[in-house]
């Protein structure tokens, strides 16, 4: 009688445990990764180009979606934004439907019109849409550029080696001073895709060539820092394609020795390239001993 029982006990704690391993299977199953539906491939940021015209439009899974059109020029780099739309959208049986809600490009966007698209093609970076008219449209995913403010439209930034140069002498009683600069430059904004210009090694001798002719009077307090940006901006953008919108100083330093310099340039050689002043500040110009 007593084996019995245990053999009912024993009986009933298997199942227990195949029950809870059962449980324990579905949840972790639940847990893994889940199919994409299409609902999700059409989530993110699509470009459609046509006639040096670019129309971008950012579906998010609110329901909601924003779009703008940029026009380039002849050289297809310089960007002339031309408004923005805005309004819902939903997928329905492979058709692609767009509601516009408000709109300044109605010739793109007309303000309540409601769009409809049919699906033809659909992963994760190529959309194939038939419109009403039967034109299609290939639409390419593109990465999102972020700038300052988390906005998306903005002016990426090539960050620079900092730069220490010997200020020109009026007379051979003049004392040695150097200049310190640590900046970046803010290119202006560019069309999707295209890639930034790197920075040639020409833009830093021309830019050392112009600093090292300024004189200690040129860069006496940070206004008149300032007032060179212009002109060094001129002497960099030849090889920067015509594209910096702006030359922004972080840091600087008028030095009056060698060993100041060095630790000027390691200072800011170290610094984070990532790292940016805050919107709308610049460095402090100081002059420093030895």
């Amino acid at each position: 009688m007593e084996q019995q029982v245990k053999k009912v006990v024993l009986n009933r704690c298997a199942v227990v445990c195949a029950v809870m391993f059962m449980v324990l299977v579905g949840i972790a199953g639940c847990g893994g990764e889940r199919e994409k539906k299409d609902t999700d491939w059409v989530l993110g940021n699509w470009i459609l180009y046509k006639n040096r015209t670019y129309i971008l439009i950012a579906i998010n899974m609110k329901g909601t979606w924003t779009s703008s059109v940029k026009i380039a020029d002849v050289t297809s780099k310089i960007v002339d934004s031309k408004g923005t739309a805005r309004g819902t959208w939903h997928l329905d049986e492979g058709q692609l439907i767009f509601t516009v809600e408000a709109s300044d490009i109605e010739n793109v966007w007309e303000k309540n019109d409601t769009r409809f698209y049919k699906v033809l093609e659909l992963s994760d970076h190529l959309m194939v849409l038939e419109g009403e008219n039967g034109r299609k449209e290939e639409w390419k995913k593109t990465v999102h550029r972020k700038g300052k403010d988390g906005s998306g439209a903005v002016n990426p930034i090539v960050t620079m080696a900092p730069y220490a140069v010997n200020l020109d002498r009026h007379s051979s009683n003049t004392q040695d001073r150097y200049l310190c600069l640590s900046m970046h430059l803010e290119l202006m904004e560019l069309m999707p895709e295209q890639p930034a210009p790197q920075f040639h090694p020409r833009a830093r001798d021309a830019a050392i060539m112009y600093l090292s002719s300024l004189t200690y009077d040129d860069v006496s307090d940070f206004d008149r820092i300032k007032a060179q940006k212009e002109k060094v901006k001129d002497a960099l953008n030849p090889y920067m394609e015509g594209l910096i919108k702006d030359v922004v100083i972080d840091h600087v330093v008028i030095a009056v020795s060698a060993a100041k310099v060095e630790e000027f340039i390691i200072e800011h050689t170290a610094a984070s390239s990532n790292e940016e002043p805050p919107e709308g500040e610049e460095g402090e110009t100081s002059e420093e001993g030895a």
